[in-house]
C-alpha cells in the first residue's frame, strides 16, 4: 500500500511539472506574439499605402482619358 501511495505520488508530482509553464516560456510566448503584432500593423500601413497609391493612379488615369 505504501507503494502504491509513492507510486501515485510520484505520478503527480511529474504531471505537476510537465504541465506548467515556465516564466520563460511564457515570455518567448509574449515575445511572438508581439512580433506577430508588429508584423499586422506593417500590413495593414502598407495595405493602405497601396489604396492610396491606387487611389491617386485611378485619378491620373481618369484626368489621361478626359485628354
Amino acid at each position: 500500500m505504501k507503494q502504491i501511495t509513492l507510486l501515485a505520488g510520484l505520478f503527480l508530482l511529474v504531471g505537476i511539472i510537465s504541465c506548467r509553464d515556465t516564466k520563460k516560456e511564457q515570455q518567448e510566448i509574449d515575445q511572438m506574439i508581439e512580433q506577430v503584432e508588429t508584423i499586422e500593423k506593417q500590413i495593414e500601413e502598407t495595405a493602405t499605402e497601396v489604396d492610396q497609391k491606387a487611389e491617386e493612379l485611378q485619378e491620373a488615369l481618369k484626368a489621361l482619358d478626359s485628354i
